[in-house]
């Protein structure tokens, strides 16, 4: 075994108690771990970590009354009596709250816990001390039923459910009966190491191990296998994958990750201090990442100035690769109380008596304020406008109403018998909500809509249905989604979808559903080096150490190159003829600069012209100047954008603050909303436009002054799938959230099935929104009727026989298509992935377009590309131009570029920042918001915990994930497990995320332990992951806090857990 490091301990001479842990050095001291005070008593009174922290520890008759952290926040204690056998009665922190009372019955095993505000818990145990009941607050029941050697057995739900649990003689769990019915099989070897893993759909999950127990091998239900290896000290140092490529660690002599070689050969590499804290990282470039921490003499320093200091060993300052300098500033127990970016701006953060946060003041010197219960729970927040939310929830701690800005109330209903929400109620109507025995939502509904869902023994979703659509899923016995059919109700059509897959399990090739294929080809885990639709070699891609795009080559003769800084940002970008027979000479060069803050000040562009930009403190965009002359714009506290005032002289005065964040009045144009915060009427230039939303807060229906209607339709997951306006229809087909192809025709065409009209495939570059080709073709896309199974049966004499079937036998699948080479155009694309130019196949300009800020386009169409009909409604990454209406549909909303913000609120809440209409925190230059959401939520739609999560604002520069977890797992929104690699490929593809990028886990353990779930993550992304060592509890606000959990399921205070980061190692 490889020794870390030596640890002496230093005795008092008297009392033999340990005074200090010292490490040690060839026999040398180095430094001082810990140190320990002890009272007269012998009393542990004072234990102080290696930077000088303390805890400290009060008594009374040896019992502890009274514990703090190292900033002095304390709990305190009070007990039943004085001797050895006395018990804790009461607990309370300073400031009364997370108080809890413990009474014993004289007469029964019963325990009876009261909580600061009253609400009362008992709990019922055997005469060896387990619980076998438990009654809530709210009256609800658990019971656990055990076997002899006390393991649970059947675990009995508040809601009434139960799970059922079978173990061997060993007392491993061999099944586990899920509330629905499903079941999960588990299998051992003789050291009672997991072997195997039979899933509810009977996928089998297999593992092994070497003689040492270190996992050496995993093999997942379709054959693909992963292998390990391991030095002598048991550290991985090769990962094989299903593919034959391979990672290589090395680690530092006391055991710290030194570097990493991805299975293309590309090495990463870290540094570390002699304390064995991060010290530098260096990616496959040379890029070097430093990061600083505070010295014991600048803290001296900075308390003898009379400033905050920053606890010495704490990291202080963090030197990206182009210099830029970002700090930090945190107290003791490593709550951040300030952050300082590249620019000098600083935020502050401030705390309760408690350790909750309490507020914040942004670099404008605006404040936010968080005020909480004594529960902990978050009871009102004040915005930077002075306007208040607040929360009121019931004694089992569940939302039962809010008030937002607006004063506009949603209130939550339970069903009494289960606990389970069953209604959502505001603005005069009710979402009414149905769940199934696993908590997962399977219909909701208002007025006279409803849409029903259901999911298979894994918890995928495998059907969904509303008045409009009806929408099935495939999987193959690894999770991989391999058909979707989409079956439009309205039309009688149905959309065939195939996906093929490689042994990485990724998805290599598609079939759509007119028989256009797409073909991405890929090395190593799966970086894309080329695309071919219908057979065709479209697209080629190279790729620099980084794995990032540095040379594009296209059919039509043009090609790409692009140029990065130190940090990633985009530098340069250049398109230019690669055929040297070429008669035109089109080249066009893009160049961009950026602050010490990474905001973007400059663009060069040879084709639109320059463009300059300004922020304010908080990096909002105040100006912009470009070939449409000044554009300025101004924002009150709160980030909603006003009209910009100002004086005679010129002079910008303050602008006028919006309470309710609704915008009434900008630039001209007026808006009207509803009770739900939809904006229903649109007046600009004296013409008036009156939008209709259904009860799921989606667009319906507009109309214009002259009585143009136009009308939208979408399906059970929101996407929209039709648009009709006058006398025509376009229909709209998805690949997951990316828009797959729109068909257009008249009314006529349609009813008679004429294939009159025209089509428009998009095709996105890999695991973007940004679109990368079109394909243009002169007839509607025609899809196979949706055959009824009635009469399927009826043929077959009342059976149904899956080869009669003409969504299975082929007869609605098209052969293969190909494609007229003057049929496909080419994206240009800016950094943001916005479309400024669509080039035909001969590489001329189609269609341009010059954007104002917030997306507002103006097009110029060639000659040529008039002929041939081009055309492009695509606009900032994720938005769709309605020409009827102005507006961009942006999937779960729509976005209006004459105001640059959304005409709903965000569907997620308080997620996606506390201003519900705001676009990428007003920086359209620098942010982009494909889904109108942010990051990943992979807690059940049907759980409070959702909402609480997406409240939670990512840290500066770090990716956010949330899901139910553990120290080997993390869940989807079906409670199924995602393995690391399954989880690296959700998080890769998400547009949000830059390769390298850290990843912060809002799950529930999956930092504990030598080799965490969090650990397996770095590897798989090659970037940091953060994740928690203890519970993760989430408060409705998005506040969390990691901390151990009481016999009455509440917070253990007194157990805090800690964030830990893991640098890419499996």
């Amino acid at each position: 075994e490889a020794v870390m490091a030596h640890v002496g301990t230093k005795p008092d001479a008297q009392t033999g108690l340990i005074q200090s842990l010292w490490e040690l050095k060839d026999g040398q001291v180095v430094r001082q771990l810990a140190a320990y005070t002890h009272d007269a008593q012998r009393d542990l009174v004072a234990a102080q970590d290696e930077d000088g922290a303390s805890w400290s520890y009060a008594y009374s008759h040896h019992l502890v009354t009274r514990y703090t952290d190292r900033t002095g926040r304390g709990m305190n204690l009070e007990y039943d009596g004085t001797g050895p056998n006395a018990k804790a009665v009461r607990e309370w922190s300073d400031d009364g709250s997370f108080a809890l009372k413990l009474e014993w019955d004289r007469n029964i095993r019963l325990t009876y816990v009261t909580d600061a505000l009253g609400g009362e818990t008992w709990h019922y145990y055997d005469i060896e001390g387990y619980t076998y009941r438990i009654i809530h607050p709210d009256k609800l029941q658990e019971w656990f039923f055990r076997d002899d050697a006390k393991n649970v057995t059947r675990h009995v739900h508040t809601d009434g459910t139960t799970d059922d649990y079978i173990y061997d003689i060993d007392g491993n769990l061999q099944t586990h009966t899920r509330a629905d019915g499903s079941r999960v099989h588990f299998e051992y070897d003789r050291l009672h190491r997991l072997t195997g893993i039979r899933d509810a759909e009977g996928g089998v999950w297999k593992r092994d191990y070497d003689a040492q127990g270190h996992l050496t091998e995993e093999v997942d239900p379709l054959g693909h296998k992963t292998e390990y290896a391991y030095d002598k000290a048991g550290r991985p140092v090769r990962i094989t994958d299903a593919k034959g490529g391979t990672k290589l660690m090395s680690y530092t002599p006391r055991g710290r990750l030194a570097s990493l070689t991805d299975c293309s050969g590309k090495t990463r590499r870290w540094t570390y201090d002699d304390r064995g804290r991060l010290a530098t990282d260096v990616d496959p470039a040379g890029h070097v990442t430093r990061h600083l921490y505070s010295l014991q003499e600048e803290e001296v320093a900075s308390r003898a100035q009379g400033s905050l200091p920053n606890l010495s060993g704490r990291l202080h300052e963090m030197v990206l690769p182009d210099g830029t300098r970002e700090q930090t500033l945190h107290d003791p127990e490593g709550r951040m109380l300030s952050y300082v970016d590249g620019l000098g701006r600083r935020t502050h953060y401030s705390y309760t008596r408690a350790g909750l946060v309490s507020g914040r003041i942004d670099a404008e010197g605006h404040s936010l304020k968080y005020q909480w219960d004594l529960l902990g729970r978050l009871v009102e927040l004040q915005n930077e406008n002075g306007s208040r939310h607040s929360f009121r929830y019931d004694p089992a701690g569940r939302l039962l109403e809010k008030t937002d800005f607006a004063r506009r109330t949603t209130q939550y209903r339970y069903e009494e018998s289960t606990g389970w929400l069953v209604e959502v109620a505001a603005g005069g109507s009710a979402v009414r909500l149905q769940a199934d025995a696993m908590g997962r939502m399977i219909e909701r509904s208002v007025g006279h809509q409803t849409e029903h869902f259901a999911f298979d023994r894994n918890g995928r979703m495998i059907e969904a249905i509303n008045s409009d659509a009806r929408l099935e899923w495939f999987y193959d016995p690894a999770g991989n989604l391999t058909r979707e059919h989409q079956h439009d109700l309205e039309a009688g059509r149905t959309a065939i979808w195939q996906h093929r897959y490689d042994v990485l399990n990724q998805r290599v090739a598609t079939i759509r559903p007119d028989g256009h294929a797409t073909r991405w080809l890929t090395y190593g885990s799966g970086h894309v080096h080329g695309l071919l639709l219908d057979g065709q070699d479209i697209v080629g891609f190279e790729r620099d150490d980084l794995h990032r795009e540095v040379l594009r080559e296209q059919r039509n003769g043009l090609t790409q190159q692009l140029r990065y800084d130190n940090v990633g940002r985009r530098l340069e970008q250049q398109v230019m003829r690669s055929r040297t027979n070429a008669t035109d000479t089109l080249q066009l060069h893009r160049s961009y600069s950026y602050d010490k803050a990474g905001q973007l000040i400059a663009i060069g562009d040879s084709r639109h012209g320059n463009l300059d930009y300004r922020y304010d403190p908080l990096g909002r965009l105040v100006e912009v100047n470009s070939r449409f002359g000044r554009e300025m714009f101004a924002f009150d506290p709160a980030g909603n954008i006003v009209d910009p005032e100002s004086t005679t002289t010129g002079e910008r005065i303050p602008a006028a603050r919006l309470l309710d964040n609704l915008l009434r009045a900008y630039a001209g144009t007026r808006y009207r909303h509803d009770e739900h915060g939809n904006v229903v009427e649109r007046v600009c230039n004296g013409r008036a436009t009156t939008f209709a939303w259904d009860g799921f807060g989606r667009l319906s229906s507009a109309t214009d002054e002259d009585g143009t209607h136009t009308a939208f339709t979408y399906d059970p997951m929101g996407r929209r799938i039709s648009k009709r306006s006058r006398d025509s229809i376009t229909r709209f087909g998805w690949d997951g959230d990316t828009l797959a192809f729109e068909s257009t025709q008249s009314i006529a065409g349609e009813r008679e099935d004429e294939g009159r009209g025209w089509s428009v495939h998009y095709v996105h570059e890999p695991r973007s929104f940004a679109p990368l080709i079109q394909l243009r073709q002169a007839h509607a896309i025609a899809l196979g009727k949706t055959p009824d199974v009635r009469e399927i049966m009826a043929d077959n004499g009342g059976a149904y026989d899956i080869e009669q079937d003409p969504l299975w036998n082929g007869e609605l699948q098209p052969g293969q298509r190909s494609f007229e080479k003057d049929e496909i155009a080419f994206y240009q694309c800016d950094h943001l992935g916005t479309p400024r130019d669509l080039t035909d196949h001969e590489g001329r300009v189609a269609w341009s377009a010059q954007y104002k800020a917030w997306g507002e386009a103006r097009e110029v169409i060639s000659e040529a590309g008039r002929r041939a009909g081009l055309a492009n409604p695509i606009r900032f990454q994720g938005q769709y131009f309605d020409a009827e209406t102005g507006l961009h549909y942006n999937r779960y909303r729509y976005y209006d570029p004459a105001s640059g913000r959304y005409v709903s609120r965000d569907p997620l809440g308080l997620a996606g920042g506390l201003n519900l209409y705001a676009y990428v925190g007003n920086n359209p230059v620098r942010g982009i918001d494909p889904l109108g959401l942010v990051d990943i939520n992979l807690f059940p739609h049907s759980e409070a915990i959702r909402a609480s999560a997406d409240n939670i604002p990512s840290p500066p520069g770090t990716f956010t994930v949330g899901s139910h977890g553990g120290p080997n797992i993390m869940t989807d929104t079906a409670l199924k497990g995602i393995t690391p690699a399954q989880m690296a490929q959700r998080i890769k593809a998400h547009p949000s995320y830059t390769e390298g990028q850290k990843v912060q886990l809002m799950s529930c353990e999956t930092g504990k332990g030598t080799d965490p779930y969090a650990q397996k993550l770095a590897n798989e992304l090659n970037a940091p992951v953060e994740a928690p060592d203890k519970l993760l509890w989430i408060w409705p606000n998005g506040a969390h806090k990691p901390a151990g959990r009481k016999a009455d399921g509440s917070m253990d205070t007194a157990d805090p857990g800690v964030w830990h980061t893991f640098n890419p190692k499996p």
